[in-house]
């Protein structure tokens, strides 16, 4: 298996691509599938919904939040990585990234399941590193 970058990111041009030839197929895959943050993102997602399943019975109006807030963390983690250093919408994915990860957080320490609280640690700590890798040196005022 190769991988090959297709194209770097123009300034207002899609996201770089990564290309995967394998036995004489070709695969497009986003580059951003590829950052360790995104793995992490998604990790936390499938949790979310796990949670999300447990409280569907009892509370489905929050079981409904917390997947929402789930699915966000990816989503804006992916735009964030996609978009240039300093441009305005990488700080804009960036902050609705930092805000769902808040959000599932909440929901998930108010809800008092078991391991609902390692999940919000963990999306508080996953906060820490999406504030560190994408906005090192941003300013947010």
């Amino acid at each position: 298996m190769v991988r090959i970058l297709l194209a770097g990111r123009g300034v207002r041009g899609p996201p770089a691509r990564l290309r995967t030839v394998e036995y004489g197929r070709v695969n497009d895959r986003p580059a951003y599938k590829d950052h360790p943050l995104w793995s992490q993102a998604m990790s936390l997602t499938r949790d979310g919904y796990a949670l999300a399943e447990q409280l569907r019975e009892d509370d489905p109006a929050l079981a409904l939040r917390v997947k929402k807030a789930a699915v966000a963390v990816p989503a804006q983690v992916a735009g964030a990585l996609g978009a240039d250093a300093g441009a305005p919408d990488r700080r804009e994915h960036l902050a609705e990234a930092r805000g769902a990860l808040a959000e599932l957080a909440r929901h998930a320490r108010s809800c008092g399941l078991p391991g609902s609280d390692a999940l919000a640690s963990r999306a508080e700590l996953f906060d820490r590193s999406v504030l560190f890798e994408l906005g090192a040196g941003e300013r947010f005022f």
